[in-house]
């Protein structure tokens, strides 16, 4: 029983540490400008400059990211937001993805992946919650639930 616990207790810290070391980076507070246009022509910031918004960064490569398309989807019919596509390809491939799978999302082509080193990510997906003074106050790394997301979404718009 005790080597049980022992065991549990190591894999709770091994986890911590992991989401520690995959969060440590991530930026908070006020975001570093996204000087991109979306693939259609929009201003990025202006979709995140208030929130609560989500600022949502994937590939499309990224099997966790799919998993999470659709609970992305139903969340940018209710909140302002952004998406961001890592090393996913030039803005026809990337286009021709969205259409393939029935995305209307707005999108900034983070290609070469500097946008991404700015916001401090290391992986995909990786998630951005916006408070209504247009300040980061929360972020998630790895598979996020809808419920997670709308949770974060209605606390930032308490703050």
């Amino acid at each position: 029983m005790l080597k049980k616990l022992g065991f549990y207790i190591f894999a709770a810290l091994f986890i911590f540490a992991g989401q520690f070391l995959v969060h440590q980076d991530l930026v908070s507070g006020t975001p570093p400008p996204i000087v991109q246009t979306t693939l259609t022509g929009e201003n990025p910031m202006q979709r995140i400059s208030k929130g609560p918004a989500v600022l949502y960064f994937w590939a499309e490569w990224c099997g966790i990211c799919r998993s999470m398309q659709g609970s992305i989807s139903n969340i940018m019919r209710d909140y302002p937001g952004l998406t961001v596509a890592v090393r996913s390809g030039d803005d026809g491939t990337l286009q021709n993805y969205l259409n393939d799978k029935q995305l209307n999302w707005p999108v900034v082509n983070d290609n070469s992946c500097n946008l991404g080193q700015r916001y401090g990510i290391r992986g995909v997906p990786a998630v951005f919650f916006i408070n209504a003074a247009g300040e980061i106050v929360f972020t998630t790394v790895g598979y996020t639930s809808e419920w997670g997301m709308r949770i974060r979404l209605w606390l930032a718009g308490l703050s």
